[in-house]
């Protein structure tokens, strides 16, 4: 694709040097813009789709491309454009901008975004006529439905914003996920090293609302990056930095790691633009290998029962790959939304997020589910849940940490912040205080591939209490990851699968359910669970711990081939047991048929119909249907449960 020279924006030291304020100054730098909109839970963008074309298809990246698009004369394009013609293409990253110095000096291979475009779809226009016509052309790699922004990934509460008086006792005592596993992740373990406490390292949060000048916060001077402070959810940010890098003042809470540098970049990028992918970029070019990006966001699908992780769309796909091939770890919340990420597909019918299956694509990011504080930990039941989950932590009501009800709030603190939201800055608080004990032990940080491994490894961290069912992978345990510290560049992989399992037989059978056994199998590092497959597909529900299971919902009279797989803690299968072969129970043709079951009463309190055996269920003296008049004993009949076929 030919283009101009990717520009960036202005050095981010720049920014705030030249500005009044970090709050002020960076809303008002974006002077074409009107007044800010009046944000609010039901506030929608205008709706646009988002092209991603080929990477040959020679266009440049710029604003108002129509007639350069017209140009291509591809039969599908032209019929869009046809349709309606007031179709405006424009940069999906106006950060891409070929009027200024180059900002993206910073290694990394920005090319792929300069094939994204976005084009506002005018009223009364049909969305989905267009959206087909550009997943129809030649020309086009990805075309999408932008999505809305959807409320960031915590479980809604009523804000608790009563300050924290000067002569109360300071509250890390509340907060319970610092202390030692297994009920927490044992920050005080990983603060007694050198980088335990996050010194050098840098991390971004990127979501929306914060009060930088909270009690907690204001020593740090959080810099928001490029873009604009128009926000909801201030109590949601707050709560977060508080997670990470509420300053040890003995004020109120003490972060998990404490003395890393916080930095904070909207998804409002001005205050009538919504984009998470640019937010990610900004956020990558600010930091260097080893900081970490925290990316608070959850997103809605079309073909999703609830919210999933951001990383389903392609732009913001390829917005974390980038920041990962530049060595930033991400760690990404997996939403609430419970869905489970093994069976979700795409519109265009693909396992995506399914780490065993073809579809597959890995963005590198650390995706983070919420489990109870209570051991042993369980899942919480709105947690989006699969095997691409790395790693957990509490999200239950149970975190302790900052609140806000606006920019300006300095006093608030909350002790039931939750969800994936509140599971997340656990997880990356853990990521940056190994990422510093790297760098000052040996002089570099890890890679996020190395870090992940680390972080979700079943050999030190904390499991569910039924991994296998919960499928939210583990949480981290510093102390034994600190004591088992191994050097950058030196974490193995886990490529050895389980054994398979052995012993497979049908313990009971009946018309709809089935139940296994099989002998317990082993793996090199740590066993998690079992996987069933039916026919070669895997039955909703059929995971388990244990060394058996009974299948539900099954069809009476059917034959199933079963083989069941094992699965260690970094996702690999074993090959399959021998498989079996199960026959359910047939159903009964038996009928409550009143009449004749009354008619053909033999003696006592049974009655055969048809070769089929009734048994009574009550008496009543009441006149029959076909009855003019007159008491008749009527018995209601149930089936006698003898095996009638």
């Amino acid at each position: 694709m030919k283009r101009n020279r990717i520009i960036p924006l202005i050095m981010a030291t720049v920014l705030f040097m030249s500005l009044s304020s970090f709050h002020g100054g960076l809303a008002n730098a974006v002077e074409a813009d009107p007044p800010s909109a009046p944000l609010s839970p039901t506030f929608k963008y205008p709706e646009e789709i988002v092209v991603k074309f080929k990477p040959h298809v020679d266009i440049p990246y710029q604003d108002q491309i129509d007639a350069e698009v017209k140009a291509l004369q591809d039969p599908s394009l032209h019929a869009a454009l046809t349709q309606v013609p007031q179709l405006n293409f424009s940069r999906l990253f106006s950060i891409l901008d070929n009027s200024s110095q180059s900002l993206f000096s910073a290694p990394g291979n920005l090319s792929v975004f300069e094939q994204y475009y976005t084009v506002s779809i005018p009223d009364g226009a049909n969305m989905d006529i267009l959206l087909k016509q550009f997943k129809d052309s030649p020309l086009v790699e990805e075309a999408y439905i932008k999505p809305q922004p959807v409320m960031a990934p915590s479980i809604p509460l009523t804000p608790n914003s009563t300050p924290v008086q000067p002569d109360d006792d300071p509250n890390y005592p509340l907060q319970g996920y610092a202390s030692p596993a297994p009920s927490g992740i044992h920050a005080p373990y990983a603060w007694q090293f050198e980088g335990g406490d996050g010194k050098g390292i840098k991390w971004v949060d990127v979501e929306q609302g914060w009060a930088f000048n909270h009690e907690d916060l204001v020593n740090h001077a959080i810099p928001l990056l490029p873009g604009s402070l128009n926000a909801l959810y201030f109590g949601h940010g707050t709560a977060v930095l508080g997670q990470v890098s509420a300053v040890d003042n003995t004020i109120g809470n003490i972060g998990l790691a404490s003395k890393a540098q916080p930095f904070a970049s909207s998804q409002h990028r001005t205050n009538y633009t919504y984009n998470t992918a640019e937010a990610i970029i900004v956020a990558a070019n600010t930091l260097s290998a080893g900081d970490v990006i925290l990316l608070e966001a959850q997103t809605s699908y079309p073909t999703a029962s609830g919210y999933i992780p951001i990383e389903v769309y392609p732009a913001e796909f390829d917005a974390i790959q980038y920041a990962v091939n530049r060595g930033i770890t991400v760690v990404e919340a997996a939403g609430n939304g419970n869905v489970d990420l093994d069976r979700f597909q795409t519109v265009d019918g693909k396992y995506i997020l399914n780490p065993n299956h073809p579809d597959f694509r890995d963005s590198g990011a650390i995706i983070v589910g919420a489990a109870s504080a209570s051991l042993p930990h369980k899942r919480m039941g709105f947690s989006t849940h699969g095997n691409r989950i790395d790693a957990y932590a509490w999200g239950s009501w149970d975190v302790h940490t900052l609140d806000a009800v606006d920019a300006n709030s300095t006093t608030g603190y909350m002790k039931d912040f939750a969800g994936t939201s509140a599971a997340s800055p656990i997880v990356t608080a853990s990521a940056i205080s190994m990422q510093g004990i790297a760098k000052a032990t040996f002089g570099t940080p890890y890679s996020p591939a190395e870090l992940r491994r680390l972080i979700k490894s079943a050999a030190y961290n904390t499991p569910t209490a039924d991994p296998a069912r919960d499928k939210i992978g583990f949480m981290p345990n510093l102390r034994e990851m600190i004591k088992n510290l191994k050097a950058p560049g030196s974490v193995p992989h886990d490529i050895v699968a389980p054994l398979a399992p052995t012993g497979l037989v049908a313990a009971a059978t009946a018309q709809d359910n089935v139940t296994l056994t099989w002998n317990a199998t082993t793996d090199d590092v740590t066993l998690v669970g079992y996987d069933i497959f039916v026919n070669g597909n895997l039955l909703p529900s059929a995971w388990t711990s244990s060394t058996s299971a009974t299948l539900y919902s099954l069809n009476p009279g059917t034959t199933y081939t079963i083989t069941v797989k094992a699965r260690d803690g970094s996702n690999n299968l074993s090959e399959a047991s021998a498989p079996l072969s199960v026959t359910t129970v047939k159903s009964s043709i038996c009928s409550n048929n009143e009449w004749n079951a009354s008619t053909a009463y033999l003696n006592g309190h049974q009655a055969s119909y048809n070769g089929v055996l009734y048994q009574a269920k009550w008496w009543s003296q009441n006149q029959r249907p076909d009855q003019n008049s007159g008491p008749y004993a009527v018995w209601s009949v149930v089936q006698s449960c003898s095996a009638v076929n």
